[in-house]
């Protein structure tokens, strides 16, 4: 029988951290938002102190640092390349993955020694990454992320599996309906209104009532409790839409500024859009002032839509660029910016235009493609285009940032 194992990361944030500085292991860090603004993520002893997810940092920063802690600013280059380490891993151990997001996966499997199975890779991640990880394997997702949950709370080894429904039973008495994947905080006081207050009230509730009263995403929910897989997702399926986004350390008021950063951001954005074998048929470019500040709040965007799919930059920066022009007001102080692409289809569904050349086309696919090859070999932004401008950081606030370890030859780390 097929069953699922969750591969969930422990503390993602903090163990890249941890792992490339020892000396943050046994005390209590957190990692810092946009701007070392607010609390993104916290070790066991950050937890342990009472440090809640989301507060905002100046609000703790003397307690903190009175009870040893270290604060780190987000190292996007770091997670991401330590994600990527850890998926590449998964996919040498199962023929099929889903990843769910940077930290989670999800592994499709009839092995009949999953529990060893999932021990094993779990060794082989931590061993060659130095990153801790949960897994939790069950006949469903939803009993999967339940086991996983549970197993982050194990003192070792942290696997556990759900064989059925039963084996579930004295798991699903002790969850709030709240905390069960799938189910919203908006239905949760309807729920509680019949008297269904945990997983296991949840999966003994009448199907054919969950259906009429809440739809049938609940009704599924409560197949995935009993055991019924029926929330299969594509492991090739492309994301909806790609966002890039941020906000700023200080207001930004000139246009040639703001059209650098977003054409920072197009060029990431075009980059995940091409790891993910998709092309991307417009871009929406936002922008918006302080509204804490500025009495004059202004927030607005534009969509331009290209004249056929594309993962080429330059298109992209040329219609953020458009879009950039009408949305922009002088005299402003934009706080906050940012781009998406839309209309995103696999490579291998994009259709041309009937007035499109199939020759460019394929010419700038094999551009693009040699263009990612060399800022991978040679490093990030090797290659990089005029509207970008190099080594353009300074929009956002990272005074806490540890090295890019992985990605950036200066931040190798050095061994006396």
């Amino acid at each position: 029988m097929r069953r699922f194992l969750l591969f969930d990361c422990d503390n993602f944030f903090v163990s890249c951290e941890r792992a490339f500085n020892p000396s943050l292991k046994k005390c209590p860090v957190v990692v810092l938002s946009n701007n070392d603004g607010c609390v993104v993520a916290r070790s066991n002893e950050a937890k342990a102190e009472g440090i809640a997810m989301c507060t905002p940092f100046f609000k703790i920063a003397d307690k903190f640092k009175a009870m040893g802690g270290v604060a780190l600013s987000s190292n996007y280059e770091l997670y991401a390349d330590m994600s990527n380490r850890v998926m590449a891993l998964l996919r040498n151990a199962f023929d099929e993955i889903e990843i769910y997001s940077i930290d989670e996966a999800f592994a499709h499997s009839e092995s009949k020694n999953l529990f060893e199975k999932g021990l094993s890779v779990r060794n082989t991640i931590l061993r060659q990454t130095g990153i801790s990880v949960s897994v939790g394997i069950a006949p469903s997702k939803t009993l999967c992320k339940i086991a996983g949950e549970t197993a982050k709370k194990l003192p070792s080894d942290k696997v556990l599996e759900i064989k059925n429904a039963t084996d579930a039973l004295p798991l699903l008495q002790k969850i709030d309906i709240n905390d069960i994947w799938g189910v919203g905080r908006s239905i949760t006081p309807k729920l509680n209104y019949l008297g269904i207050f945990t997983a296991a009230e949840l999966a003994a509730m009448p199907r054919s009532l969950a259906r009429s009263k809440f739809g049938i995403n609940l009704e599924k929910t409560i197949l995935e409790l009993n055991g019924f897989p029926c929330l299969e997702g594509d492991s090739h399926s492309c994301q909806q839409s790609l966002i890039c986004s941020r906000s700023f350390e200080h207001e930004i008021y000139q246009f040639s500024e703001l059209k650098t950063i977003l054409s920072e951001f197009t060029d990431k954005a075009c980059q995940r859009l091409r790891a993910q074998q998709a092309t991307a048929s417009g871009i929406a470019t936002m922008v918006e002032t302080n509204r804490f500040k500025d009495a004059r709040f202004y927030q607005n965007s534009c969509l331009i839509s290209l004249p056929e799919n594309s993962t080429n930059t330059a298109r992209f920066i040329k219609a953020m660029n458009q879009g950039l022009e009408r949305i922009f007001r002088a005299g402003l102080g934009y706080k906050r910016a940012g781009i998406t692409l839309v209309g995103i289809t696999p490579l291998s569904e994009s259709q041309n235009s009937l007035f499109s050349n199939a020759q460019t086309s394929e010419k700038e696919q094999r551009l693009m493609t040699a263009f990612d090859e060399i800022n991978k070999k040679l490093g990030s932004k090797t290659l990089y285009f005029g509207a970008q401008a190099a080594g353009i950081n300074h929009y956002i606030r990272r005074a806490r940032k540890s090295c890019a370890y992985t990605t950036n030859w200066n931040d190798l780390l050095k061994i006396s």
